[in-house]
Parts: structure tokens; sequence; C-alpha cells
């Protein structure tokens, strides 16, 4: 019994060291001769790069093809792209000079073909397309910027403002990838200025910087301790289910004014704002509440209307005048990304007056649609800036 116990502890000794063995990691097909190169490539130029249209070659073991290239400022750059396509994507060049690509299929034993060069010539890269749709106008406070990205390219704006010496710096970066981007620089005072702005893709290509003296127009915040509530015939009941309509401009977003359900469409209210104003932006707060934000009773296409007159009794809208359409947005809809989504409803949706509007007292904001298509509203906070024209 005891010789046959040391066989057995020999056996499992042996086993034991045999499986604490480093195993060799091996490609499962195991050959040294290279696959065929890929033939026929056709190039489609885009901006910043091309795309790369080839046919594969007639081989079984084949796993990948990959593009090797080096970028305007030297670096060297590797993309694959699967078998199961038949083209490959190179990007991030900052010109459009002539570049050489080299094309390479890899089999499972890891071979590698021979090269094939392809001559790209990419388009106007984003970063300085970009560049040249960009505008700053003064604005209310500050500098508005504008630009348009026709092709969502994720870019960021390093909006840049002069210091004491007149030299510019960066004061905010901003991250977009929306079409039809707006930015606007605020807390200045209406004092010229020089401010810039500059755009840097992912790849760090840069574009050139835009730079232009300008003066900021005076504006402040309305003081809402001096807003009225008024009441007119036709107006929403904005005090539903233990809301109230105060909570609206009460400073704090985790209150919030509500409506009743079935009063049909649109819904609107009345405020006096306690002073006469020419307003330059407003700002509505949706619902702060978890699982609300983008749903739900949240306005979403709406207008303001506005007058320097006591309104009619009547609840009337004569005399009343259009200041805007408004119609909320959500950047990952426009090509943004969700992150965009979450600094946007903390940021609350801005719509801003133009000069041309007329000086207000009293503000009606008519609500035609929600986000959740609803039949109620709900609305977090409202705050409004512009320039006091009288007391």
């Amino acid at each position: 019994m005891k010789k046959i116990s040391i066989i057995y502890i020999l056996i499992a000794s042996t086993l034991l060291f045999n499986a604490c063995e480093e195993i060799e990691k091996k490609p499962l097909y195991s050959d040294s001769q290279p696959p065929q190169p890929i033939s026929s490539p056709v190039v489609e130029n885009e901006p910043g790069g091309a795309k790369i249209t080839y046919n594969l070659p007639n081989e079984t073991d084949l796993l990948y093809v990959k593009a090797e290239y080096t970028l305007s400022d030297g670096q060297q750059y590797e993309t694959r792209s699967s078998i199961y396509l038949n083209s490959v994507k190179v990007e991030g060049y900052g010109d459009t000079n002539e570049h050489t690509v080299r094309l390479y299929t890899v089999d499972r034993s890891e071979n590698i073909s021979s090269p094939v060069e392809v001559i790209i010539q990419p388009e106007t890269p984003d970063v300085h397309l970009v560049y040249e749709s960009v505008e700053m106008i003064p604005s209310f406070g500050g500098v508005q910027y504008t630009w348009e990205n026709p092709n969502n390219a994720p870019l960021s704006f390093l909006i840049m403002a002069s210091d004491s010496t007149g030299t510019l710096f960066p004061v905010d970066v901003v991250y977009s990838s929306v079409a039809n981007g707006k930015y606007t620089l605020r807390g200045y005072e209406p004092e010229e200025e020089t401010f810039g702005i500059l755009i840097r893709d992912r790849w760090d290509n840069f574009s050139d910087s835009v730079k232009l003296n300008l003066t900021p127009m005076f504006e402040e915040k309305l003081d809402k301790e001096k807003f009225n509530r008024i009441v007119l015939p036709g107006d929403a009941d904005m005090d539903a289910w233990g809301m109230r309509y105060e909570w609206m401009y009460d400073g704090k977003l985790n209150t919030m004014s509500h409506t009743y359900a079935g009063t049909g469409w649109p819904q609107y209210f009345t405020l006096d704002l306690g002073i006469t104003a020419k307003l330059s932006r407003f700002i509505l707060y949706q619902r702060q509440d978890d699982g609300y934000a983008y749903g739900h009773g949240n306005p979403r296409i709406l207008e303001i209307w506005g007058t320097a007159e006591e309104p009619s009794a009547d609840g009337s809208w004569d005399g009343w005048t259009k200041l805007r359409d408004c119609v909320a947005s959500r950047p990952s809809e426009e090509g943004g990304t969700t992150e965009e989504d979450l600094i946007h409803f903390k940021n609350g949706d801005e719509y801003p007056f133009t000069l041309e509007d007329p000086s207000v007292r009293y503000v009606r904001i008519l609500v035609k649609e929600t986000w959740g298509f609803t039949g109620f509203i709900h609305i977090g906070e409202i705050t409004f800036y512009g320039q006091v024209t009288s007391e």
C-alpha cells in the first residue's frame, strides 16, 4: 500500500510541475509564407484624411489589413481594418499636401505582405474648415462666438481674452461636435478688449487664431425679488400638485412650478419683472429631478412675448410683442455627445434677444409643446438678463 501511495504522489507531483510550466503562446496557424498584398486600391480623399478601398487577395488565413502613415508633425500612425471590410480610413492630417500610405495584409501566422503604396491628398481638415466659419460679435456682458462644423468633428475651442497687459490668454475651453456651434463669453465690463479663439483637433492640429478688438455691452441679471405674479384670464394654473408659481423664480433649482393636465394647448403664464428692461437673454431650467432631463413636462417649443404697458385685464394679447420663438435643443441630437447633453441640462436652455427688441416690463411665456408631449408643463427656474431702462 505504501508503494502505491508513493507512485500516486510522484504522478501528482509530475502533473503539478508540468501545469506550472509557462505555456508559450503561438499562433493557431503556423507558416512562414506571407500573404498576397491588396490590389486595385482606390482613394477617396476626405477632410484631414482619406478612405482607401481595395480588393482582398484570395487567402484562407487572412486576418486584417493595416495602413501605416506619417502625419504632418512626423508622428507615425497605424490603422487596421477587418477582412470583412474592403476599406480602411486614415485620418489626422493637418494639411492638404500629398502623403504616402503603405497598406499591408496580415495573416493568422502574423506574416506580413509586401507593401502597396498609395498617394492621398486630404481635403481641408475640419480644424481649418471650421476656423473659416468663426464669427465674433459683441454681446451683453461679453462676446458671442459662432461657427459651423458640418462634419460634426470633435474639436476643442480655446476661448481667449486679453489680460491687464493686453496679452491674450485662454479663459475657457469648449469641447463641441455640434453642426452649428455657439458660445458666449460673459463677465466683462463695457470696455474695449481683445478677444480671440483657437481651434484644436484630437491629433493636435491647430487652426490660426482669430483676434478682434470688441466692446462688450452692459448686462446685468435682473433682480428676481422684484418679480411679481400676475394671473390673467386664460393663464395656466402654475400651482398644481402642491407646487408654487413663485418657485420658478426663487433661485432654487430643486423647486418648481407645475400645471395641471387636460387644460389644452398652448399653455401660458404672465410675469411682471418689476422694472422695465431691454432684455439680453432668457434661461429656462428644466425640472432637475433624476430621470426628467429632456422629457416629461419640460418645455421644448415655446414663445416669449413682452410689453412695457400694463396688460389688459381681460387677458387679451393686444399690445403684446413676440420677442422670439424658442426651440429647446439637445446637443446629442445635433451631433454632440451625451456629456454635452448633461452640461447643457445643468446650464439651462438659453435664448438670446436681439438689439432691435423693445424694452419690456411684462413677459408672457407661451408653451406649445413639451419634451414628453405631456398635457402639462413644469419649470425648474427662469432667469432674465439685460439692461434696466426704468425702475
